[in-house]
């Protein structure tokens, strides 16, 4: 019996989304648990996973809104059995679980920014994977052994299997394999057999997760019926989302102008950038922070903290840390206006809202009671968001109920900036490059590693008196961070 595959709940205030890419060709073996399809949503994009093992049958194509609980395809468990050995090897090839889960390491280490200023940001995923399981499936030529992606390239493009010598792992046949047999028809065979490429995003099922490769690109609403059921045969619908994956592609007018739809993480910023704009009197104030008690702290006890905690002390802990303190001390800067009911709203804790860069936008995670965190917990938890991010797993609610936010452009480079606050949120911390230079100690110039620090903060809640002193309060635990241990 087939098992129906359905847009997953992500969140009470989420109701629809984008079924923006699919991981997998038509028709591909599968395994419960590998990563099938993208689904977008204005808050998060996450990888939605097999619900069994089997061969895979598309009924939504990609590019097509879609709304909870629709069923976008099929697996059939029956194939499953006999083509278990092509299963397994999809999976190697593809990056599902182990291939997904071993680039974020790096991706949330850099979320938690240890070693370039507490960088937020996260990769795409781990980087494509080139080797193949020797059991990949057995069909076709060089002993019957061939890849479930060559086999369909070489249907698609009428080229006979049966002689071709295969050069992947233990004489398996490859999509390389089929290209190269194809001869001059078969010159672009890897792309083709991918689809369309980086513009479109096409991919096959044994490609591995890198971010420029993404499943089957944005496709035509022609390759299936929105209402989710399933219509014509796999061939059709494969050649369907082959040519549907060009809708997405960016078009280029006469004027030589490239013009692409707006993502909705991308649609969901700028409407909350122009609420930010609309609602808020915003002002910004500045201060510098030295960052010298910090890198000694850190070089003195960086590594013991690494084997007490099994994290790296970065420079983010700081800086959350001060600023939960410092609103706990400045409660306005952690409340918000309520316009429709003329009130302020003040929380029942300090929710620090960390922004994480990831290659479809800026996304924005949620540390929970912040006040209650010691530098270990905070670091966890960034390095929890960076994990998530990499691996498309942040769900909508770890990115609402926050109360502050903390950005860190320095990773850019970016010596200052005035950041706007989130709605629902009144003010946010700016941090920066840290960089040398000369500053007055005593009477003496010395070289110091400086930051730039700014606070924008919503005026018609926060007068100058307590945006000046919460900014100031974060530098001082920043400068002198015995002061963070004995909560002065």
């Amino acid at each position: 019996m087939k098992v129906e595959i359905k847009v997953p709940g992500v969140g009470e205030s989420i109701t629809e989304g984008l079924l923006a890419s699919w991981m997998v060709e038509d028709g591909a073996l599968v395994a419960e648990g590998q990563a099938l399809f993208e689904l977008e949503t204005d808050k998060t994009t996450i990888e939605v996973t097999a619900p069994a093992s089997g061969k895979l049958e598309i009924g939504v194509s990609a590019d097509t809104d879609v709304v909870i609980d629709q069923v976008v395809g099929m697996v059939d468990p029956a194939t499953s059995v006999a083509g278990s050995a092509s299963v397994a090897g999809s999976v190697d090839a593809g990056g599902a679980g182990d291939g997904g889960a071993g680039g974020t390491a790096g991706a949330a280490e850099a979320a938690g920014g240890q070693d370039d200023g507490g960088a937020a940001r996260a990769g795409g995923g781990s980087p494509a994977e080139t080797g193949r399981g020797d059991d990949e499936g057995r069909s076709g030529g060089s002993g019957g052994r061939i890849t479930p992606g060559a086999k369909a390239a070489a249907e698609r493009s009428g080229v006979s299997v049966e002689g071709v010598t295969g050069g992947g792992r233990g004489g398996m046949v490859t999509k390389a394999d089929v290209a190269a047999a194809g001869g001059a028809g078969g010159a672009s065979g890897a792309e083709g057999a991918l689809g369309p490429g980086p513009a479109g995003g096409g991919r096959a099922a044994g490609a591995g997760r890198s971010e420029g490769g993404r499943a089957g690109g944005p496709g035509s609403a022609g390759g299936g019926r929105a209402d989710g059921g399933l219509s014509g045969p796999p061939g059709a619908r494969a050649a369907e989302s082959s040519s549907a994956g060009r809708k997405g592609s960016p078009e280029i007018s006469e004027r030589g102008e490239i013009r692409k739809p707006l993502s909705r993480i991308r649609r969901a910023i700028a409407a909350n950038l122009a609420r930010t704009r609309d609602e808020l009197v915003l002002l910004t104030t500045f201060n510098e922070a030295d960052m010298s008690a910090v890198k000694a702290l850190r070089a003195k006890h960086g590594e013991a903290f690494r084997e007490r905690h099994g994290v790296k002390l970065g420079f983010m802990s700081f800086f959350l840390k001060a600023a939960a303190a410092a609103l706990g001390r400045f409660p306005d800067v952690n409340a918000v206006i309520d316009g429709e009911k003329n009130e302020v709203v003040y929380r029942d804790g300090v929710h620090i809202s960390v922004a994480v860069s990831t290659p479809k936008g800026l996304v924005t995670p949620v540390l929970r009671h912040s006040q209650a965190m010691n530098l270990a917990d905070i670091e966890r938890g960034i390095i929890d968001f960076g994990r998530k991010a990499a691996e498309k797993t942040l769900m909508p609610d770890d990115l609402i109920g926050g109360t502050f936010t903390v950005t860190n452009g320095g990773i850019f480079g970016s010596m200052m900036s005035t950041p706007l606050p989130a709605p629902g949120q009144s003010a946010i911390l700016g941090m920066h490059a840290i960089q040398e230079r000369p500053v007055v100690r005593e009477g003496a110039v010395v070289i110091r590693p400086m930051m730039y620090l700014a606070l924008s903060y919503d005026h018609r809640l926060i007068d100058g008196r307590e945006a000046v002193g919460c900014l100031k309060m974060i530098k001082e635990g920043v400068e002198d961070p015995e002061r963070l241990l004995l909560e002065l």
